[in-house]
């Protein structure tokens, strides 16, 4: 599949959805060294050091070999990137879920739920995916908007990563 399915580029409203390049890894690192933006992460409120924001190569490699991923989020007027969203496969689970995470900066202006949006129909209508997850702590209650804003429903509570997190999904025939 990972052959037949080529990056995309998706807009929506102000922002340009892309490959990371290496380039970004340093924008990436100041988004991840918020500690409000990682407090509800499993790092759980430690900022993600910066030689392990630079293992998150896989973010580009990821599109090689599943044919979908995480798209950086930029800003249409200044090029700034805001976050990132898209499709990672979930080793632990077998499944693929939504990942997302914004600048504080950009918090609350609705680009989230647009690109979780954007993220689904992408791994429906062009990577052929039949099912699609997200994973939220309780007291997200933000993240949970969106998620439930992007169309996941609740299942059930799982234990990841040594932590109790609520698990939503999306089937492609309910989309």
């Amino acid at each position: 599949m990972a052959d037949s399915v080529k990056p995309t580029i998706l807009q929506i409203d102000g922002y340009t959805m892309r490959l990371f390049c290496i380039s970004d890894l340093d924008t990436l690192a100041a988004i991840w060294a918020d500690v409000e933006v990682t407090r509800f992460l499993p790092s759980h409120d430690m900022p993600i050091p910066k030689a392990d924001v630079e293992n998150l190569v896989s973010f580009i490699d990821h599109w090689k070999v599943q044919g979908y991923g995480i798209w950086a989020i930029e800003r249409d007027t200044s090029s700034a990137i805001a976050g990132y969203c898209g499709l990672c496969y979930l080793n632990e689970l077998d499944e693929v879920e939504l990942l997302y995470g914004l600048a504080k900066s950009y918090w609350g202006r609705g680009i989230t739920t647009q690109a979780a949006k954007a993220s689904i129909s992408y791994g429906f209508d062009v990577a052929a995916l039949d099912k699609i997850i997200a994973m939220v702590l309780p007291e997200n209650q933000a993240s949970r908007r969106v998620i439930e804003k992007a169309g996941l429903d609740y299942e059930k509570t799982v234990h990841m990563f040594d932590l109790d997190v609520l698990y939503y999904s999306l089937s492609r025939n309910a989309a």
